[in-house]
């Protein structure tokens, strides 16, 4: 008989995106929202990195450039 435990998690994700081509300012704005609701989300204070260099994932897609993370939170 097989063994096994079972899990249900809701991902919840953040997302900002700047048109392609954009001033570097205005991206780095939207990398500095994206930094303040990571902490928010996960209680850093304002002077803390994330631990991992991949909380946020940057691509291009359709003429914009997309700042993306995601929480895993466990279902109830």
């Amino acid at each position: 008989m097989a063994i096994f435990d079972a899990r249900e998690y809701t991902t919840r994700t953040y997302e900002w995106a700047v048109p392609t081509g954009c001033p570097a300012s205005e991206f780095d704005k939207a990398w500095a929202v994206a930094l303040a609701t990571y902490r928010r989300v996960h209680g850093l204070s304002e002077d803390e990195m994330p631990n991992d260099g991949g909380w946020l994932r940057v691509y291009a897609v359709d003429e914009q450039v997309v700042l993306r993370f995601d929480v895993r939170e466990a279902g109830r």
